[in-house]
């Protein structure tokens, strides 16, 4: 090849390519590109450092060039020693090590590349490299043999590909003082820590671009953001911003780091690999603390209608979040359900008023289920969750008048049945509704059809465990209460109570008063809870802690009686209700 019209220098080459990087990518491409990017912006960072300049760097190869030998070669130590650090907060099998080769030589420029026997050197001595590790021609080691604080090992002559003359190559040894990285950003580590939420919390890193044409990020960052614009409107998940999350972009940090920086018990990543037409996408949930795979799809799609097609995959992958984090299966059935996306996001707004469990709370939760019923007035989900809240009402004596709620209620679930419902959720309120009737065999013949409905369904569970309370019967209680609980992480304050009150009926009082301060934690001032621990605790003669939640009960309500609370107790047995008053009573409640 002719060299007329190339300009020449004498420059210090540094080549660099990632050891097994194609096992890497067949174990794990996103997660591999997301290091990849991280890594090269670490080393790019430092050969700016050291008055270098990158001149390519493809797939996972790196190709600079430095004025001295002996900027190139700190370069190379101090990249290789902050990639070890990175390195060690990895599993072995997710670790990516580079090889590193330096050689001094004469190179052709053609505006910003380079060509030349010198930089086909350096590539060759890379190949020579360990993982990890550094490898330099004898025209470096001339150059710096004595003025830097590393050792050398003598490898002798190697014949390398497309080379006539043998090349002397040595490996560079690190000692314990090797320089440092010119720079206080290669490694900032954890920036700061937060207390993780007490909410299922997520943070959705920014998806990325696996095709090799980088014009193609618009698709993939506009599929970030619809994600994370569907997330937030999923109730009950603490959502972590976009803008934190794009300083992960280029951050050389785990998992387990990012979950403590921010806070969060779980990550969403993945990645957008475009063709022509054709389009996969890879998303995976991720449990920051620990790296474990929590939930993992591929969806592969036809591009007909590019934002028809981000919607579809959005609302695939908001479900499946949805169904791992915070509603359970529940999830599926209301997304199935629910097409309007005003319903939806009203339907949740209601059951998010339901956590409160305060007539305020109530009262919100209502107008959204009503607003999901004019919107949705097909669904039963709307009809089934508003007969919840006004029967909530009614139970918790929040109504000015039970009799009305009740009957509203009653309506309402009586609707949702009439439409062909087969999420359970009228059964389970039409028994909430026969209990407070007091009518027990409807009561628990409607329970049993919600779970064998919804064998899945928390709601059903639960209900169920709180009809068994007031047969008698807290043993059996106690099992499905929990189990409630394990199947949606958000839970309202009702299932905890139940539970509370299972174990308060099985003479457990140190597990009901847990159960009970879990509810206080929530809503100070539910008076269930606070007599579950009035009690319990006079039972176990913890007298002061007794006193201090009839306190709190006649802060509360001043005129709280205990003839009045006897009357509103659904329990079949009296017996079990003279047990409870007498309780109460030896707490320092009056009659």
């Amino acid at each position: 090849m002719s060299t007329d019209g190339f300009k020449r220098r004498l420059v210090a080459i540094l080549s660099a390519d990632v050891v097994g990087y194609s096992r890497l990518m067949s174990l794990d491409e996103v997660a591999t590109v997301r290091t990849l990017t991280a890594y090269r912006a670490q080393m790019t960072e430092l050969v700016d450092v050291h008055r270098g300049r990158v001149v390519d760097f493809v797939g996972d190869n790196m190709l600079a060039e430095f004025p001295s030998a002996l900027d190139a070669v700190d370069c190379a130590v101090g990249t290789q020693r902050a990639l070890k650090l990175h390195n060690a907060k990895l599993v072995n099998e997710r670790r990516m090590d580079f090889r590193i080769g330096l050689h001094l030589g004469d190179v052709m420029v053609d505006g910003e590349r380079i060509y030349g026997d010198g930089v086909n050197i350096a590539a060759r001595i890379e190949g020579i490299a360990e993982p990890g590790g550094i490898c330099i021609s004898d025209m470096i080691y001339k150059q710096i043999y004595k003025k830097l604080s590393i050792e050398y090992v003598d490898l002798g002559e190697r014949s390398v590909k497309n080379i006539p003359e043998p090349i002397r190559v040595y490996r560079i040894v690190e000692p314990s003082d090797a320089p440092k990285p010119r720079t206080e950003k290669v490694d900032r580590g954890i920036d700061a820590l937060l207390p993780p939420s007490d909410r299922p919390s997520l943070a959705v890193l920014p998806f990325v671009n696996l095709s090799t044409d980088s014009e193609q990020n618009y698709f993939s960052d506009g599929l970030t953001m619809d994600i994370m614009t569907a997330l937030v409107k999923i109730s009950g998940l603490f959502l972590i911003g976009e803008g934190s999350m794009r300083t992960y972009n280029s951050k050389p940090v785990t998992t387990r780091e990012i979950g403590h920086q921010l806070g969060v018990r779980h990550l969403l990543e993945g990645g957008v690999r475009k063709a022509g037409n054709q389009v996969r996408i890879t998303a995976q949930l991720v449990e920051a603390s620990s790296g474990r795979h929590v939930w993992a799809e591929r969806f592969d799609r036809k591009l007909d209608d590019l934002f028809a097609v981000q919607d579809e995959i959005t609302e695939e992958i908001v479900t499946a979040l949805d169904v791992k984090l915070v509603s359970g299966e529940t999830a599926r059935i209301i997304r199935k359900t629910l097409r309007n996306p005003e319903a939806l996001e009203s339907y949740y707004r209601g059951w998010q008023a339901l956590f409160g469990s305060i007539k305020e709370d109530i009262n919100e939760a209502q107008k959204m289920f009503e607003k999901t019923i004019r919107l949705e007035p097909d669904s039963p989900l709307g009809y089934a969750m508003a007969a919840w809240a006004y029967w909530l009402e009614a139970f918790q004596r929040l109504s000015d008048d039970d009799s009305i709620s009740l009957k509203r209620a009653t309506e309402l679930a009586q609707k949702a049945l009439s439409l062909e419902d087969d999420t359970g959720l009228p059964h389970i309120m039409m028994g909430q509704i026969h209990l407070l009737k007091r009518e027990y065999d409807q009561a628990i013949a409607e329970a049993e059809r919600a779970v064998l409905s919804r064998p899945s369904c928390h709601g059903a569970y639960a209900m169920k465990a709180n009809i068994l309370n007031y047969l008698d019967r807290p043993n059996e209680a106690i099992e499905l209460a929990k189990k409630a609980i394990r199947l949606t992480p958000v839970h309202p304050t009702i299932f905890p109570s139940i539970l509370a009150s299972a174990y308060y009926g099985c003479d457990r009082h140190e597990e009901a008063i847990v159960e009970a301060r879990e509810v206080i934690q929530r809503d100070r001032d539910n008076l269930d809870a606070l007599l579950v621990i009035a009690g319990a605790s006079t039972a176990l003669g913890q007298t002061e802690d007794a006193h201090e939640a009839v306190r709190e009960v006649l802060r509360i309500k001043p005129n709280f009686s205990l003839e009045e609370f006897a009357k509103s107790q659904l329990y079949e047995n009296p017996r079990t209700l003279e047990k409870v008053v007498t309780m109460l009573r030896k707490a320092g409640l009056t009659p």
